[in-house]
């Protein structure tokens, strides 16, 4: 189905919850000319993706049961910038845990990644906006069992006990020359590299596995972070 095709059937659709209660959707309406033309302002290189055009001329987004504030006019709203400069929300759960579509630095669409905060893990979930809505409909179908619940609940632990995506600084940059420029402002052996370029769905990496005094940072145009891989001491974490 297409994208508007799946939020018709979102629309028009009656749920059930895991409790055994019906709802429906609550959809907000699409986006005027004027407010497109605003909200373009706020976007990468102040350009929208026509894909999410398309979706923002039919609705804004909706609430409801599970996945709260889908919304595809909240750009700029997940504040974990060194994750994701640029993207939009498309969904949380409440407990601090969100789905975002990741932007590029000229407004196009990325992979959907699922950001949790405890564990704190970021997870491939989708490979577009497409494929992720689809996974939403599939959980408001079967909330017991699906996709999107299956990553929640279970895919996060494996990134955050393996953390397979990840290699040292140096391992890294001998097998990626181009990325020679990055890493050179990074002092030091102490740091490990996640590459999510070529990321399938449930890869990841775990953000704060090194502990809350970790730095981490993501390549200007690519899917690569660095992190800092050694904890502060008492004495650095006191003394700043």
């Amino acid at each position: 189905m297409t994208n508007l095709e799946i939020i018709k059937k979102l629309k028009e659709s009656t749920f059930t919850d895991e409790d055994g209660e019906q709802y429906q959707l609550e959809f907000q309406e699409g986006l005027t000319d004027a407010e497109i033309k605003q909200l373009k302002e706020q976007f990468p290189s102040k350009n929208i993706d026509d894909e999410i055009l398309e979706i923002l001329k039919e609705t804004r987004g909706w609430d409801g049961y599970g996945l709260e504030m889908v919304h595809f006019d909240s750009i700029g709203q997940f504040g974990f910038w060194e994750l994701s400069a640029n993207s939009l929300t498309l969904g949380h759960d409440g407990f601090g845990n969100h789905w975002i579509l990741d932007l590029d630095g000229n407004g196009n669409t990325n992979k959907v990644f699922f950001a949790c905060h405890d564990p704190a893990v970021f997870v491939v979930h989708s490979q577009s906006i497409n494929e992720y809505l689809n996974h939403v409909l599939e959980f408001y179908q079967s909330p017991e069992e699906c996709y999107l619940n299956e990553i929640h609940d279970k895919t996060v632990m494996t990134i955050w006990d393996e953390n397979g995506l990840c290699s040292s600084k140096t391992e890294f940059a001998n097998s990626n020359p181009g990325f020679k420029d990055f890493l050179k402002k990074f002092d030091g052996d102490e740091w490990t590299v996640a590459d999510l370029r070529e990321g399938r769905n449930k890869d990841g990496f775990a953000w704060g596995k090194f502990g809350a005094n970790q730095f981490t940072e993501r390549h200007p145009t690519e899917l690569v972070w660095i992190i800092k891989n050694k904890k502060k001491g008492f004495l650095a974490k006191l003394f700043g």
